[in-house]
């Protein structure tokens, strides 16, 4: 008999744990993109151009899922010069990477984009993008 009472006793508290939990709303996942080089609308000389700066910053607020950085010439999808996938569970992920630009011609533009999945299935995702040219 004290058996049966511990196992009724055993079953309410995990049914009570179980309706408790579902209760909770799920925390929303904010995803913050900081591209922080090259800035938007920036114009590098040809002297500078072996050396360029990338420096994307992400945040959660809970956790990263995916991260996709992508550049290339501007109407030049194809032509990737950095394609950068990386999934991780950090709160933060940081990206940066020299490249050099010096191949491509006088007035060539290029477009940086940055692509963070908000959860886990990436079925929401945050964006950001710049674009400079090569003077």
């Amino acid at each position: 008999m004290k058996s049966v009472k511990c196992n009724y006793l055993l079953a309410m508290l995990s049914l009570g744990l179980f309706f408790t939990a579902c209760d909770k709303d799920p925390v929303e996942n904010t995803i913050t993109i900081t591209i922080e080089e090259p800035v938007d609308g920036e114009n590098f000389n040809s002297a500078n151009c072996s050396e360029i700066h990338v420096h994307v910053d992400v945040e959660a607020s809970d956790e990263n899922h995916g991260v996709e950085i992508i550049l290339h010439p501007e109407g030049d999808v194809d032509d990737k010069i950095i394609d950068y996938d990386m999934h991780s569970h950090d709160k933060v992920i940081t990206f940066e990477q020299e490249v050099d630009l010096c191949s491509y011609a006088s007035g060539t533009c290029f477009h940086l984009e940055v692509f963070a999945c908000k959860d886990h299935d990436c079925a929401t995702r945050e964006s950001a993008d710049v674009e400079f040219c090569i003077e």
